[in-house]
């Protein structure tokens, strides 16, 4: 019993004093969980969205402009988001080209009339609200023929009335939220259209059934007012904008973070064949030829840094056909060249400071997955608190991933210029500690 005991302390001993292996197994769930408590919220009525700052400009005085006005103040929407009413739409323009908020929300002047002409001609002539009406509602000679009249001076006008939503490329989530609080309010204003609907043509039969009405205005009332394949959708397309004029794509995110994450796996798993080939003994026969130590090195992250540009390039390229937008293609290629570099870098310095391939092997899918979970390869990158974003920094995912999403939301590249030089930087300190690192192994 002894022994068993003392070799099983002996296997506990070993692995906690294994840096790769208390990755893998402590660090590397551990903060998998507190970055997807961070990003999604620790199960409780909190949300990581919160106070997205929209404007509103309501240039309609109807009934519906207003509904959708205030879906935005309802408790039911609670703290998503701070919205500001607003008069300038120059002014609000340029405040999302700022990028100080997330999104403009435009309702045209026009917009309760085009949605439901009869209901505005109703009340021109009658007074009457008619999406105020009651079931058992009694209505004069005079406002039975107003109505009548109205409906046959209402028409539809064929065209659809837009609602706008001109959004910042850098409130992308947010932008999507926008959107769908808006979509809901149409829903709703789509359920109040379908009612009113319903109560009229029942009143219409009444009226019919009475017989107070000639026999062809009280059947146009009856069977020509909106129906039921008319209310299933309104008249209403809802226009979402950016003000770099292209929106957020999962289909391009997900493409371009899957294949900075892949990339990670591939450069780490490179580095690591120096180590795998010093144990070999092949380094060393390499060390005592005429070459010189820093050649061979270079050679080796050469090939590492090549076999990574082909595998992005093969991952854009697949992507693009699938209907993937990754950026201007002049920019990708830069930024590819440069992230593939940088990625390299922190595979040169696993490389550098591991004592065993196995441990190399482990430390690198530990940091490649913990940098992955931080900086977006996951779920939206923007969709994490603004510490997380910028604690990811000490990452080439972080990097790679806010360069590419510029690009995909239609940055040129001048804009993208800091980041580069940003990740420019981040690539000197891995090499430069990695150097420290091979001079200590290889010295």
């Amino acid at each position: 019993m002894r022994k068993l005991w003392v070799l099983s302390l002996k296997e506990v001993l070993v692995t906690f004093r294994d840096v790769g292996a208390l990755l893998v197994m402590l660090a590397t769930p551990l903060a998998l969980t507190l970055v997807m408590m961070a990003a999604f919220g620790s199960g409780s009525s909190g949300t990581p969205l919160s106070d997205i700052p929209v404007l509103l400009l309501n240039r309609d005085e109807g009934r519906f402009g207003q509904m959708l006005t205030d879906i935005f103040f309802l408790p039911s929407v609670g703290n998503l988001v701070t919205a500001t009413l607003v008069t300038d739409e120059a002014a609000a323009r340029a405040r999302v080209e700022a990028d100080e908020v997330a999104a403009l929300v435009i309702i045209p002047a026009d917009f309760s009339a085009r949605v439901f002409p009869f209901g505005a001609r109703a009340q021109e002539l009658t007074g009457l609200d008619v999406t105020a009406l009651a079931p058992d509602a009694t209505l004069t000679p005079e406002q039975q023929a107003a109505l009548t009249q109205a409906f046959l001076q209402s028409q539809p006008s064929g065209e659809p009335v837009v609602v706008e939503i001109y959004a910042s490329p850098d409130w992308r989530i947010s932008a999507l939220v926008v959107k769908a609080i808006v979509s809901r309010g149409l829903e709703q204003l789509n359920v109040q259209i379908a009612g009113t609907t319903y109560l009229i043509n029942k009143l219409a039969a009444r009226i019919a059934q009475a017989g107070r009405q000639p026999a062809d205005m009280a059947a146009a009332l009856q069977g020509g007012l909106v129906t039921q394949e008319t209310v299933a959708e309104l008249p209403i397309k809802l226009s979402i904008t950016s003000t770099t004029g292209r929106g957020f794509s999962w289909l391009g995110y997900y493409a371009s973070s899957m294949a900075v994450l892949f990339l990670m796996f591939a450069v780490t798993s490179g580095g690591r064949t120096l180590l795998a080939e010093r144990q070999r003994g092949t380094l060393p026969r390499l060390f005592i030829t005429p070459t010189p130590a820093i050649t061979v090195l270079l050679g080796k992250m050469g090939g590492i840094v090549l076999t990574g540009i082909l595998q992005m390039l093969i991952l854009w390229g697949a992507t693009t056909l699938i209907g993937a937008y990754w950026g201007p293609p002049g920019a990708v290629l830069l930024t590819i060249v440069l992230l593939v570099i940088c990625a390299s870098g922190v595979g040169a310095l696993i490389s550098a400071w591991a004592r065993t391939p196995g441990q190399a092997g482990a430390i690198g899918s530990a940091v490649t997955l913990i940098g992955g979970a931080l900086s977006g390869s996951f779920f939206v990158r923007w969709n994490l608190p603004t510490w997380v974003q910028y604690l990811s920094l000490v990452t080439p995912n972080a990097w790679g991933i806010e360069i590419l999403g510029r690009l995909q939301a239609g940055r040129a590249l001048a804009a993208i210029l800091p980041w580069l030089g940003g990740m420019l930087l981040a690539t000197f300190i891995y090499y430069g500690v990695a150097v420290v690192g091979f001079r200590r192994q290889f010295k």
